[in-house]
């Protein structure tokens, strides 16, 4: 787990400067604190901070193969590492250390570009061969780790995080605003960022560069089944169940402490049970306690700790939390909200105990169209999405399909269109289904990756594993009609190993308890106050000030607060941009050009973390730069 830059020069003798490497890598040393790495060449230029989570001792980066053809930095976990290692192994590949990182270099040297086809896990990389001049980079199917590209005629450069390439004054720096509203993929593999100039490697998509020349290639997609059948029921509750728990099991892998987020729901709870169930009840969870929370997420998270016997500790966001806006937005880099504050706060009080890595219960909302309080209502979302861009249904006939029962709307809509109604309603609901789970790496991996790694915190999501994923991808429309709604599917699961009172718990809005970001600032008086008056206003020009103050006026603050996130973010990234804003200077210890052999024999490797130990209960405000 870290956070890695680069810069790739299509004129392959230019040399790429260490102080630029340096410069890149500033703003992102929150990903990694145990030490940076570098590696210059003419043409290019790598560099890395890392955290320490596999093969503490030997893992550095960036990492080169035996000839030094191949040099790769990776920000991520290959849960399968250890199988795809005794497969490499039976090919003649030998290893100089126990890290997933020479795991993923040498498939690469065994298996080339396809390599990513292999892997089970959290990932982006880049891996340069100097012998053809070619750099390759992935991210992961889902997008859970981030990859953020500028692509200029003349260079490449690429980041973890949007901010390192901001930190180059050539990038004409601005804001994007379709970017920042959450754009989707552009259809070529690229997705727009809130930045202007800088975009995202789209999940499950890989980059190549060669020379002044770059191919964009997909290597997996979620694609739910547009079936109408039905498969035995009984079957595919024991596989999704089966799935679960495996995946649960395999992102275990850790030679360092792990914990888990539990807000209260059925999801963070299967994943607490499964870990239990895997032998972890030494775990301790961590719940975020909003001031005058009306959902009892901590009272519920309690039960399910108390049940598994399991240790809790409830981190405290109140509207002190309006101290750390500005910082959660330098790390957010786009929109965000009280839960994001919430969530930094999280991770900074499980490093603080020890642990790096944190598992989630997060994304299978979007998958099992927990939104929604019957996948019946899903449907019905998903058809007013299809009547009002299907250019065959007008807007006059439109209110004839509108207001009518579902079933006869949607029968008279696919008898309007043509096709059978039952895979009529197949089509429709795999479409909305795949624009759903598209939508989840803008949104709330965003969420769990800036915020976990602005704490020093790897969080992982079993739910969003890929084999996990096509399995749900593959259940047909028929039987999605019963185990979606209201996850019924998960619940069962769920139901053999928790209380009923948590089982069958309704979904609650995930923040829901969190305040406005604007109410917040305005109600305290901060300076960032001045970011929602007349001169901010009329000099970015992006909102009408008589609009603003109607908004103010009417206490909109839903509305109110993407004026506030959108001139802060203009504040801290275009108008002053400052890379040491949050960061500390670079780590002394450096990895080695060389492989890395001499980091490792002078004894520079990093100790191993050590849970320690803490009494149950609240913590304060715990504050691990």
């Amino acid at each position: 787990m870290c956070g890695f830059v680069g810069i790739q020069e299509a004129d392959g003798l230019k040399p790429v400067a260490r102080s630029t490497l340096e410069q890149m890598l500033r703003p992102i040393l929150h990903r990694g604190p145990d030490g940076t790495g570098f590696h210059e060449e003419p043409g290019l230029g790598l560099a890395v901070c890392r955290l320490a989570i596999i093969d503490v001792e030997h893992g550095d980066q960036p990492m080169a193969n035996d000839d030094g053809q191949l040099w790769i930095v990776f920000n991520g976990e290959i849960y399968n590492y250890r199988q795809l290692r005794q497969d490499l192994e039976s090919r003649g590949r030998r290893f100089r250390t126990s890290s997933d990182t020479e795991v993923l270099l040498l498939a690469y040297e065994e298996w080339g570009r396809n390599c990513v086809r292999r892997l089970r896990g959290i990932f982006a990389f880049a891996i340069w061969d100097w012998k053809e001049r070619e750099l390759f980079l992935a991210r992961d199917h889902s997008g859970i780790k981030p990859l953020s590209l500028a692509l200029e005629p003349d260079r490449t450069l690429f980041a973890s995080e949007a901010k390192a390439l901001l930190s180059q004054r050539e990038l004409r720096r601005g804001i994007d605003l379709i970017g920042y509203l959450g754009a989707t993929e552009d259809g070529e593999g690229l997705i727009r960022s809130p930045f202007r100039g800088i975009v995202e490697l789209a999940p499950g998509c890989t980059l190549l560069c060669k020379g002044g020349g770059r191919t964009i290639s997909r290597y997996w997609s979620y694609e739910p089944s547009r079936e109408a059948g039905r498969q035995d029921e009984r079957l595919v509750l024991e596989t999704f169940q089966s799935l679960v728990h495996e995946a649960v099991g395999m992102q275990l892998v850790a030679d360092v402490p792990i914990a888990a987020s539990l807000s209260g729901g059925v999801d963070s709870a299967t994943i607490v049970t499964s870990m239990a169930l895997h032998g972890r009840r030494d775990v301790r969870t961590y719940t975020v306690e909003f001031e005058g929370d009306a959902t009892r997420d901590s009272e519920h998270a309690q039960v399910v700790a108390a049940f598994l016997g399991v240790e809790n500790v409830r981190v405290p966001c109140g509207f002190g939390g309006v101290r750390d806006i500005a910082r959660t937005a330098w790390f957010a880099e786009g929109e965000f909200d009280l839960g994001y504050v919430a969530r930094q706060a999280l991770a900074q009080a499980v490093y603080a105990d020890g642990a790096k890595v944190l598992l989630s219960g997060q994304g299978i909302d979007e998958i099992l169209t927990g939104y929604f309080q019957s996948y019946k209502w899903f449907r019905r979302r998903a058809l007013r999405r299809r009547l009002l861009r299907d250019l065959s249904v007008s807007f006059r006939e439109w209110p004839l399909f509108a207001w009518e029962p579902l079933d006869e709307e949607g029968e008279r809509l696919a008898a309007h269109l043509g096709g059978d109604p039952e895979r009529w309603w197949a089509e429709l609901t795999a479409t909305q289904l795949a624009r759903d789970f598209r939508r989840l790496g803008s949104g709330w991996l965003r969420f769990e990756d800036r915020m976990g790694m602005a704490g020093h915190v790897e969080v992982r999501v079993p739910f969003l594993d890929h084999r996990l994923l096509e399995f749900c991808a593959s259940i047909p429309e028929g039987n999605r009609v019963e185990l979606f709604s209201g996850k019924r599917i998960l619940r069962a699961a769920a139901s053999r190993f928790l209380p009923p009172q948590i089982s069958l718990r309704p979904k609650v809005a995930f923040n829901a308890s969190a305040a406005p970001l604007s109410k917040l600032v305005l109600e305290n008086g901060t300076e960032m106050m001045d970011l929602l008056e007349e001169p901010a206003v009329e000099e970015r020009g992006w909102f009408d000030w008589n609009t603003v103050q109607g908004m103010k006026a009417n206490r909109n603050y839903k509305a109110l607060d993407h004026v506030l996130i959108l001139h802060l973010l203009d504040e801290l990234f275009i108008r002053r941009y400052d890379a040491t804003r949050w960061s500390s200077g670079l780590p002394r210890r450096e990895a080695s050009r060389s492989g890395l052999k001499e980091g490792r024999d002078a004894g520079h490797g990093d100790r191993k973390a050590r849970h320690r130990p803490r009494r149950a209960g609240t913590v304060g405000s715990p504050a691990r730069e």
